[in-house]
């Protein structure tokens, strides 16, 4: 059975999805499409499908800088840098996003106070879902299951009331965004529809390109003293810390220990009048340590700093087992990471234990993954991408991927975890399309515009 998404979660989840709280996750860029497309669900980015306006002729482009005057993008914060895209990028604290209720159905019905029931003269085309307004129905109000002609609500009616008018129907939870203007500077060809895609800088020499980039295998990660019990499709890692004495004085950030060994950014720290949940924002000199809370009185004794034993491994890992002599491996052929607990250093497994994991049977476990070569990618780690396997590939997932950490200016890894290796291309992933009702609009002269309203609709 699905979850029921109410019109409250609707409204927040597209407000998350447009960034309208200029927050996590990045905003959207806007961009036209010459290829003669109609968007479908199962679409992905491709050299043939949703390229953007490069050249008078209308065709593929990628590689090459728009001659047309399409527009390089215009950043709008200083935090964030999207200048090597093209279209435009939006400004999520500019979307206007609201909740517009439909009635679908008209009846009367009765109820009493404080129960969850009323009885309909008709259930015809009323459904699970459907908010209730009328008689003495509690606010915001949905109905939670259906009964011959009883219908169970989410919330108590607030008096009694008999043969009273009421209204089923949806919501649709909308998100609309300013006109917007593209003008050309000379021809274009055919535009047949727009699209958005999550903002990130990549460069014109690698987006879009085919087999411009290549995935290779990245550097094995090791964890020792691990502990597995068999049956289980878990295991836990070593908990490492570091152990300084430190001082610090009320309601300051900072901390003096006698050692900066070990001690790194978003560590966890515990200690006498150290507030709870506080973590290290940075260090300086020889023995300073900034926290992100004030001590909540004079500090003073042994500090612990908690190393993120899981922060370099994220979901899709393959896994497997330092076996130990003579004992059957405890991680199966396939294993991969679905799940991470960072406080407690649990890892979770798509396969159970065959054997337990400690010093007897080897207590150490490695996480494999593929790595992107792409050169001056300008991608940064939270950043959404498409890749797609090129030429031969035939061992890499094309998929959406969420960059995971840039170990160079020409890698990076992601989450999930790519596997395989060989050449491969890289696109925008597009959140949203759509093709122009009346097009396609034919850009033949400086000064010809396209102008585009956007609405993003749940319901």
């Amino acid at each position: 059975m699905a979850l029921l998404v109410h019109d409250n979660g609707e409204l927040q989840s597209l407000r998350y999805l447009v960034n309208s709280h200029n927050q996590t996750p990045k905003n959207l860029i806007l961009k036209l499409y010459s290829s003669n497309t109609t968007p479908i669900e199962s679409d992905v980015p491709s050299q043939l499908k949703y390229y953007e306006p490069y050249d008078s002729t209308g065709l593929v482009g990628y590689g090459t800088a728009p001659s047309t005057g399409y527009p390089s993008v215009i950043n709008n914060r200083n935090d964030q840098d999207y200048s090597r895209q093209y279209g435009i990028l939006l400004d999520g604290s500019r979307w206007n996003i609201r909740t517009i209720t439909t009635p679908i159905k008209s009846t009367t019905g009765s109820g009493n106070i404080n129960e969850y029931t009323i009885t309909v003269a008709s259930t015809t085309n009323i459904a699970v879902g459907h908010y209730v307004t009328g008689g003495s129905v509690g606010a915001n109000a949905t109905v939670a299951a259906i009964d011959g002609s009883t219908i169970i609500l989410t919330v108590k009616n607030t008096a009694n009331f008999s043969n009273q008018p009421l209204e089923f129907g949806v919501g649709t939870t909308t998100a609309s965004y300013p006109e917007q203007v593209f003008t050309f500077s000379s021809a274009a060809n055919n535009q047949y529809g727009y699209y958005l895609v999550r903002a990130n800088n990549l460069p014109i020499a690698i987006h879009g390109v085919a087999d411009a980039i290549s995935v290779s295998t990245g550097s094995t990660i090791s964890k020792a003293q691990v502990v597995g019990t068999v049956g289980l499709s878990s295991v836990v890692l070593f908990e490492d810390t570091y152990t300084p004495t430190s001082t610090g004085i009320t309601s300051e950030f900072t901390l003096v220990t006698s050692s900066l060994v070990g001690i790194t950014t978003a560590q966890r720290v515990i200690g006498t009048n150290i507030a709870t949940a506080a973590r290290v924002v940075g260090t300086s000199g020889t023995n300073v340590v900034i926290l992100d809370k004030k001590h909540t009185g004079t500090v003073s004794g042994v500090t612990t700093f908690f190393v993120n034993v899981t922060e370099n491994i994220t979901l899709g890992m393959g896994v497997t087992h330092g076996t130990a002599i003579g004992e059957v491996n405890a991680i199966p052929s396939g294993t991969t990471v679905t799940g991470i607990d960072e406080r407690n250093r649990v890892v979770y497994l798509s396969n159970p234990l065959a054997n337990n994991i400690q010093s007897a049977t080897g207590n150490t476990i490695y996480f494999n993954f593929s790595r992107v070569n792409a050169t001056i990618h300008g991608l940064v780690p939270g950043d959404v991408v498409y890749v797609a396997a090129g030429t031969g590939n035939t061992t890499t997932t094309s998929s959406t991927y969420t960059v995971f950490e840039t170990p160079t200016a020409n890698t990076f890894t992601t989450t999930p975890a790519m596997t395989g290796i060989g050449s491969a291309s890289i696109y925008n992933a597009i959140l949203f399309a759509e093709r122009f009702t009346n097009g396609p609009y034919n850009i033949q002269n400086n000064g010809d515009q396209i102008k585009v309203t956007l609405n993003i609709s749940l319901d």
